[in-house]
């Protein structure tokens, strides 16, 4: 009977316990991710749960608490759901990504790689709250709406969200509380809702994009500035025109980086094939990836168009059928046929679209490959490079031939069977020795096309060109190999000599030299222009040929594989980007969002 009495007051404190649950979680989710807990994260997370606990004041009696409970639900899955994609893409989600939901088929295990247990109390009290409010419900007085009492709230809400925009334009004089940051500083900043909501905004602002007079002429002025600076520069090489005429084989690794190439683990070479190829390469062990939120398709678009990837979500899903300068549209007019190989679903990254879009005539998917060696997402590497190996011997001739690999993705797991490296003790079953194996795997991949090539004849009339497209092994897991080398890596090494990614030129023609200039994959398209003897000066491309007296330095965005933006230069590297460097990365959003070459044509 006692308890009976209890239950009103229970009930009349109840629907602000769940919002402070929710609090709880929301500053759980800022520590699990290493993120700050600052004044503008707690007015604006506050601010939006009083906002939500003002909506609940609309409904009558328990409709209150059930209302509660389903902004519990939403909250939480948002949380864990950002907290399991900022461990393996170093960004939240932004609305961007629902353009690639059909990619989550494939990441299965890399997602559950990263499922940690301390993520359950994101979810473990959804399952004690319906016992509660059951047993309270039963008991609860019937409770009026009250419009006046939640119109209050509501502005008491609101004014805890308008603290920090309003303490940047008026105290620190901002010019807007959100231009400067990106994904994740707005995280930081306004927490996970906070950045949901003005992600929202700019979403919606996206869509509806044109490009202004002002903005055109920004660009005009831009890309011919550009191009008068590079004009100046002594612009041929040893290199100019060498793959002239010959087929072009350029090959994008998953996951690749530089510095297991030349290593050794348990006394075996970990990329026997690699090492052999640098014997006649031109090899860049300066070189970085620049892939944001389209991570494998970034890469791909970087090195295609010498455009820099979206600031947010993927232009394979964004703007798959815009006008673009493509390596393989100005090798078509050499005369190339042209086409792509992938060994996955052919709607993964919307490829499909975006190959065609790109200037390659066909298109080879897991659907065009023998089913017999499936491995983690599509066709294993080795039945892919055999067959490519028969198949290039049927292409016209010259052709450009872009392979981009698939097995050495996260988690990096392989059958038993398939595993050809003796890992010590301390290394199975950690990531990195699953790197290895899976790295060591691709490349006796790659020993078997090259050999295809060779026994076709085809070795010596193409440049095959080598790259990784992304890391695979992080800073967060540089304990990892400190623990392998026996040694500790400063924060500058690990950018130097770890997070590098391969960039190589190969012809058995060539005397193996390497070429210390630092660059990234925006630089390769000029880059390979140069090789393959295309003449012109055009004015749309961003990145430079590496084997010109250009500026040394690269700039890597941040919101995908780094936390933060970097400009790295032989003298030190930089947190944060220069004007001229922002005003880079403006410039070639706003080509691809307006689809500027498009409008240029129509002109």
């Amino acid at each position: 009977m006692l308890m009976m009495k209890k239950m009103p007051f229970i009930t009349k404190y109840l629907n602000g316990l769940i919002y402070i649950t929710i609090l709880l979680k929301i500053f759980l989710f800022h520590f699990f991710s290493s993120t700050p807990i600052s004044i503008g994260v707690i007015s604006t997370s506050v601010g939006f749960l009083i906002m939500f606990y003002a909506l609940s004041f609309f409904l009558r009696s328990n409709g209150r608490l059930i209302f509660s409970y389903i902004i519990n639900v939403i909250i939480s899955t948002i949380l864990i759901s950002n907290a399991l994609y900022l461990d393996y893409f170093s960004s939240p989600i932004t609305f961007s990504i629902f353009y690639q939901t059909n990619n989550l088929s494939g990441l299965g295990d890399s997602i559950l790689y990263f499922l940690k247990p301390q993520y359950l109390l994101f979810i473990v009290d959804l399952l004690l709250w319906p016992i509660l409010l059951r047993k309270i419900s039963s008991a609860s007085k019937k409770q009026r709406v009250q419009i006046k009492t939640a119109f209050s709230i509501l502005l008491v809400g609101m004014s805890f969200i308008m603290l920090k925009p309003l303490k940047l334009m008026y105290l620190d004089h901002a010019d807007s509380p959100i231009q400067a940051y990106d994904t994740k500083d707005l995280m930081v900043q306004y927490g996970i809702l906070g950045h949901h909501v003005l992600d929202g905004y700019a979403y919606i602002k996206d869509a509806q994009f044109e490009l202004s007079p002002e903005n055109k002429s920004f660009i005009e002025h831009q890309l011919k500035n550009r191009s008068a600076s590079a004009s100046e520069l002594d612009m041929k090489t040893t290199l100019d025109g060498l793959g002239k005429g010959k087929n072009l084989i350029l090959i994008q690794i998953e996951s690749l980086q530089q510095f297991v190439i030349n290593q050794q683990v348990n006394g075996q070479d970990i990329t026997p094939t690699l090492n052999k190829l640098f014997k006649h390469s031109i090899t860049f062990p300066h070189f970085y990836a620049q892939t944001i939120g389209g991570n494998s398709s970034d890469a791909e678009f970087l090195t295609q168009t010498s455009l820099f990837p979206l600031d947010s979500g993927s232009v394979f899903f964004r703007y798959p059928n815009n006008h673009y300068h493509s390596l393989a549209k100005e090798l078509k007019r050499e005369g190339y046929s042209t086409h792509a190989v992938h060994a996955d679903e052919k709607t993964f990254w919307n490829r499909h679209t975006m190959y065609p879009t790109l200037g390659f005539d066909h298109f080879k998917a897991i659907d065009d490959f023998k089913q017999d060696e499936i491995v983690g997402m599509g066709v294993g590497d080795k039945t892919m490079f055999s067959e490519m190996g028969d198949r290039l011997s049927k292409e016209e001739k010259p052709f450009y031939s872009f392979i981009v690999t698939l097995t050495n993705h996260m988690p990096y797991e392989l059958p038993p069977e398939k595993r050809s490296l003796s890992l010590p003790a301390d290394l199975e079953g950690t990531l990195l020795g699953s790197y290895f194996q899976t790295v060591r795997y691709t490349d006796e991949a790659l020993s078997i096309f090259i050999n295809k090539l060779e026994q076709n004849g085809l070795l010596k009339n193409s440049i095959i060109v080598i790259y990784g497209d992304h890391n695979g092994i992080f800073y967060r897991d540089k304990s990892q190999v400190e623990k392998w080398l026996t040694q500790k890596i400063s924060y500058e090494e690990w950018y130097r000599d770890y997070a590098t990614v391969p960039f190589m030129i190969y012809n058995p023609s060539i005397d193996g030299r390497v070429d210390a200039t630092i660059g990234g994959q925006v630089d390769v398209m000029p880059t390979l222009r140069s090789v393959m003897g295309i003449g012109g000066d055009p004015d749309y491309i961003l990145g430079k040929n590496l084997f010109t007296k250009q500026a040394a330095g690269v700039l890597i965005p941040g919101g995908g594989y780094v936390d933060q933006d970097l400009y790295i230069t032989e003298e030190r590297i930089t947190k944060g980007l220069t004007e001229p460097q922002q005003e880079l990365i403006h410039l070639s959003n706003l080509i691809i969002k307006g689809d500027y070459f498009n409008q240029k044509n129509r002109q």
